[in-house]
């Protein structure tokens, strides 16, 4: 998979990078600087091209995805995340996964549904995507999310619920940050989910 690296500094947070449909590695980054000024950056680009728009997973249509291709993506991405990490001297439960929508959505399936030690994300509008196989706890994961309210066209107040419930339920520890202002991510939230960084 193609990577964005960037060492950081010494005392900054390890950001793990996923990016929305029709993004890249790059697209999150000035967004992980604002985070965390000092970070170190591993970005990853999804391999999955609908019409041009690079994505993690295939779908066959708006919010209709295609499970084979999920599960298929998942492991690769999981597979590159362990490789890279040793690579680059990080321990996997070190990392904070930063992911916006579709990149959102790989990162908390990956936790719902694989045993990892990746344990802590910042999910930027993500949703459920319906699969609940497993049930080990997650009482060591720690996760912010944000839902951008009924203006959202992508992600329903439904979905967002159900997402939220699973984690939950399995003893994550979630914090929500509600906002009305649709799919796109802004200032507000930003500013929450450095504040919540802050005290990881």
């Amino acid at each position: 998979m193609k990577t964005f690296y960037d060492t950081g500094k010494s005392n900054g947070k390890n950001l793990l990078l996923l990016h929305g449909t029709g993004g890249d590695e790059t697209s999150l980054v000035d967004i992980a600087r604002f985070l965390d000024g000092s970070c170190r950056i591993l970005s990853f680009r999804g391999e999955i091209q609908e019409d041009g728009m690079n994505r993690f997973f295939k779908r066959n249509g708006l919010n209709q995805f295609d499970f084979e291709s999920l599960e298929e993506e998942s492991d690769k991405l999981l597979a590159a995340i362990e490789k890279e990490s040793q690579d680059k001297g990080v321990a996997m439960e070190d990392w904070v996964l930063v992911g916006y929508s579709n990149g959102a959505n790989i990162a908390a399936h990956l936790l719902l549904e694989r045993k990892t030690p990746l344990r802590q994300g910042v999910f930027f509008h993500p949703m459920s995507l319906e699969v609940h196989t497993q049930n080990f706890d997650l009482s060591d994961k720690r996760l912010w999310l944000s839902y951008g309210g009924d203006r959202d066209p992508i992600v329903s107040q439904a979905s967002f619920d159900e997402l939220v419930t699973a984690l939950q339920k399995r003893h994550a520890d979630v914090t929500v940050e509600e906002t009305s202002t649709g799919h796109q991510i802004t200032m507000d939230e930003l500013q929450s989910a450095r504040n919540w960084l802050e005290n990881l």
